[in-house]
């Protein structure tokens, strides 16, 4: 990970709080001067995303300070721990949104007042910057895998789907406040919101769970490696060992060989980097080490 990519992470994680802390105060003041459930529900999902972009951004500012005295090793588990955090935010909150819903539904409630009308205009700001946040996101996880980055994106995924809900929510309820069923809309579209948040906090979960424990390549990872091998057998003599393993979204790869005895450094280092940048163009994976090891 370069040193740029870690900045523009984290300043685009800045900008997230930023954005995330202005929309925190604006939902609270529009869910106190209108009568919506889904209002409400939207500032405590506003709220822990808030703290959920929060703790990605200080995930990235700590890889940022790249310090090799304390934190020289565990990045990826770093990022794991973190977004594991941020899914148990997004649980509380799919449980507290729920709980009102289930109220709402049981004795309905038409919305009103002022803002409702301010909730129409700033959603649909606020859906515009989250918009771009996501796209920028997306754009910064494709560049390089990163579970803290992909936990993000599902965050901003939620936001800006939010946004687009709210909006809609609320312009039937300031122009169809004349049916019967428009009481309906508002506990309907906080609903919709919190299994969004809950089916995205499972995803990230389980992505982070699985990044905690180390595990193998599978068996086309294996035969890429077995390719590459084949290619320069010619320049080592045996092979003692290969050892592959995912952990925290990044693939690495060890194999130890043996080389003659007769051959210089500088032609073992030669195989070693000719062997190692074709590992990682095939397996795209983050790191790659060849080993020389004696004869057993």
């Amino acid at each position: 990970m370069t040193q740029a990519k870690t900045d523009k992470k984290s300043s685009l994680a800045g900008a997230g709080v930023f954005s995330g802390g202005v929309a925190v105060c604006l939902a609270l003041f529009i869910a106190i001067s209108s009568n919506s459930l889904a209002l409400w529900a939207d500032w405590i999902a506003t709220l822990l995303d808030f703290l959920a972009i929060f703790i990605a951004w200080q995930g990235f500012k700590k890889i940022e300070t790249n310090s090799t005295e304390v934190f020289n090793y565990g990045f990826g588990r770093f990022e794991s721990f973190a977004s594991m955090g941020m899914s148990v935010l997004m649980v509380f909150s799919f449980l507290c949104i729920m709980t009102v819903v289930v109220m709402r539904f049981i004795t309905p409630v038409m919305v009103e007042g002022f803002g409702v009308l301010l909730g129409i205009i700033l959603h649909l700001i606020f859906g515009a910057i989250n918009g771009a946040l996501l796209y920028k996101t997306a754009y910064l996880e494709k560049q390089e895998k990163s579970t803290l980055m992909t936990a993000q994106r599902r965050v901003y995924t939620i936001k800006f789907s939010a946004n687009l809900i709210m909006f809609l929510s609320l312009v039937f309820a300031f122009f169809g406040g004349h049916y019967r069923w428009v009481v309906y809309v508002d506990p309907v579209a906080a609903m919709v919101i919190a299994i969004m948040i809950l089916a995205s906090a499972t995803k990230i979960f389980r992505h982070s769970a699985r990044d905690l424990l180390d595990y193998a390549l599978e068996e086309h990872s294996q035969l890429l490696i077995l390719r590459a091998l084949v290619n320069h057998f010619d320049r080592y003599e045996n092979i003692q060992n290969i050892r592959t393993r995912a952990a925290g979204g990044k693939v690495y790869v060890e194999i130890f060989l043996e080389f003659d005895g007769a051959l210089k450094h500088s032609e073992v280092m030669e195989t070693a980097k000719s062997l190692q940048s074709e590992i990682i163009e095939l397996l795209k994976c983050d790191e790659a080490l060849i080993i020389p090891v004696p004869p057993e």
